[in-house]
């Protein structure tokens, strides 16, 4: 009888503790309607004239820029981000959107055209597929392509700053904090 009780209050107190941190991460694992959902696609020019490190380390550079700025970036709680070098429609992407609960799709395209050492293009979509806006970067000059993810980087960092908290690009405002661009981690950096 008492090992039956022992048992009991440990499984008691292992489920309120459960629960008390569930209540402390807050909305973290709810998907958060009104979000937008990020999806990153690699072309067939920079799968065979680039690596995928510098598409991985692009993408996720970008991805950490967007949530130190508090865009609300909505996961897939099946895929989570979803970087792929498989052509997708637009349509296809917006159902992902849609299923994940976002209200937005934000495709970055990583490219790397023959006369370009890398170039980044940015589409934003609301959920019935109208483009909202769209923004590039890209570095055509220097005898070295080395620089190109953080030249590049911080040329769409900055063009899509005067997108972040309107339309395309929500806020959390209870996320929402002013971080310099300098002063945020560059993973697109550390393959260099």
């Amino acid at each position: 009888m008492r090992r039956k009780f022992s048992l009991a209050a440990v499984f008691f107190l292992l489920v309120s503790a459960a629960q008390a941190q569930q209540k402390l991460a807050g909305t973290e694992a709810k998907p958060v309607k009104g979000g937008v959902y990020y999806a990153a696609f690699r072309t067939s020019a920079h799968i065979a004239r680039s690596s995928p490190e510098i598409f991985h380390g692009v993408s996720q550079d970008l991805f950490e820029y967007l949530k130190y700025k508090g865009v609300c970036i909505v996961a897939d709680p099946e895929r989570g981000v979803l970087e792929t070098s498989d052509q997708m429609s637009t349509e296809s992407m917006l159902r992902l959107a849609k299923f994940a609960g976002a209200s937005s799709l934000l495709l970055v395209t990583i490219d790397r055209p023959a006369a370009s050492w890398l170039k980044i293009t940015v589409q934003s979509f609301d959920e019935s597929g109208k483009q909202l806006w769209e923004e590039n970067a890209d570095k055509k000059s220097g005898m070295s392509g080395k620089s190109a993810p953080h030249d590049v980087g911080e040329k769409i960092k900055g063009k899509l700053a005067a997108h972040i908290g309107k339309e395309g690009l929500p806020v959390d405002p209870a996320v929402s904090i002013a971080v310099p661009v300098s002063r945020i981690p560059d993973a697109a950096s550390n393959l260099q």
